[in-house]
């Protein structure tokens, strides 16, 4: 399982990259020269695409961080219940945290 879960991790720090470039484009750089105030970046992050851009941000962001904080742990061979209980709070949080950051998300743009 861990070899899936590493290749999961450098693919989401692929998408991660994509993503990020997408979402600095599309929402900061693509007005033609002229400053951009708080209601022109509210008016685009209303968009289903920039909305999306966004979730896939978050879910991979955790994702990558979360796993890269197991790997650290994993590091110190530790016993089996210890791994199972890191495991859990982690994925735990990164639950709470997707699900804070989506329900944020869908606040802000309505």
């Amino acid at each position: 399982m861990h070899a899936w879960t590493w290749f999961l991790q450098r693919i989401s720090a692929v998408v991660l990259v994509i993503v990020l470039g997408l979402h600095i484009g599309f929402l900061h750089f693509s007005n033609a020269g002229e400053p951009l105030n708080y209601g022109d970046i509210m008016i685009r992050l209303k968009t289903p695409v920039l909305i999306s851009l966004d979730i896939l941000l978050l879910i991979f962001g955790l994702y990558h961080a979360l796993y890269g904080l197991y790997s650290v742990f994993l590091d110190f061979n530790s016993g089996k219940k210890e791994r199972v209980v890191v495991f859990g709070l982690l994925v735990a949080m990164g639950l709470g945290f997707a699900g804070f950051g989506i329900f944020g998300l869908f606040c802000a743009v309505s």
